[in-house]
């Protein structure tokens, strides 16, 4: 069987949903991925998510999230395989492993295509390593990341001063100071260092051989003569860190960039006061190139290496 697996970023509580069953109360797979769960299985292609919550244990049903509840679904997975999506990246990316394993050993998964959204995109990098250097039997067809950063991010430059990271950008400095706010993120903070990400980017080197990777950044917010190293950005990842621009090939030999006017979720669109559909994960043109990158991984994409993405400087 071959299945899609979204990955949720920081701060995400998604519940485990299958092809078949998703949560029957509020939203199908919670508010971080139930526009494109529906949108990818109506295109026929079979939809796992990832457990995430905010804190060790199994997710819990969200009865009265404002962003948008849910309940009712196929049940909670066990902690050991379930993201904390307000820790350790590395432990994600373990969870993420077992959960991709159970995948293989319950649901006779046997290839995958990872769509990841935010620091998903991290945990997905680093449970695909896991995984393949694990021996779980599953192959690995396309990455798909959604405003995941692949460089040191702005938010974390410099950690802990909001108004500077953000560049004076609002509605970042309220999320920044809203996460940093949690101790355990602070991890997530201090991991984004140049000194910490660069040399951990590079040990990555080889764990996305062979796999189809499509890159897709927000660029709703824009500055007049803005640096280039934070503008245009999603509210929260800037165009070039979405887009890998620093990312040697060695580490990311198959990539395609794509940009759209967004930000970075639902909830940053609904912070500025736009349509939920102004989020990277909840707009119809995204779902389609991620039902597009799935569809086609495997086959000759006949596009350079990053097409669509910046020029190293």
């Amino acid at each position: 069987m071959r299945a899609a697996v979204l990955v949720s970023g920081v701060g995400s509580v998604t519940p485990f949903t299958t092809p078949t069953h998703a949560c029957s109360s509020g939203l199908s797979a919670g508010n971080s991925w139930a526009y494109v769960r529906d949108y990818l299985v109506a295109r026929g292609i079979p939809v796992f998510t990832a457990p995430a919550m905010t804190g060790p244990g199994p997710v819990q049903d969200q009865s009265d999230d404002l962003l948008g509840p849910f309940a009712d679904g196929p049940g909670a997975l066990p902690a050991e395989m379930t993201i904390n999506s307000i820790d350790s990246v590395h432990d994600g990316g373990v969870a993420l492993s077992r959960f991709m394993s159970y995948l293989a050993s319950e649901h006779g998964v046997r290839e995958i295509d990872v769509v990841a959204h935010s620091l998903g995109g991290i945990f997905s990098r680093n449970g695909i390593r896991e995984a393949r250097q694990g021996g779980v039997p599953i192959r690995f067809r396309s990455l798909t990341t959604l405003g995941s950063p692949w460089e040191p991010v702005m938010l974390a430059n410099p950690p802990y001063q909001p108004e500077i990271a953000c560049d004076g950008l609002e509605v970042c400095v309220q999320t920044v100071t809203a996460l940093t706010a949690v101790p355990s993120v602070r991890n997530i903070v201090d991991f984004f260092q140049p000194d910490v990400f660069g040399p951990w980017t590079t040990e990555q080197t080889g764990a996305l051989d062979d796999i189809a990777v499509t890159l897709v950044a927000g660029t709703y917010f824009a500055k007049i003569d803005g640096r280039k190293d934070k503008w245009p950005n999603d509210g929260f990842v800037q165009w070039r860190a979405a887009l890998a621009q620093s990312v040697p090939d060695s580490v990311l030999p198959d990539r395609v960039g794509l940009s759209f006017p967004l930000t970075h979720s639902r909830a940053e669109s609904l912070a500025v006061k736009e349509p939920e559909t102004m989020g990277l994960t909840w707009n119809a043109a995204v779902a389609g190139a991620v039902a597009h990158a799935i569809e086609t991984a495997g086959t000759d994409r006949r596009l350079p290496n990053r097409f669509g993405c910046p020029d190293p400087d």
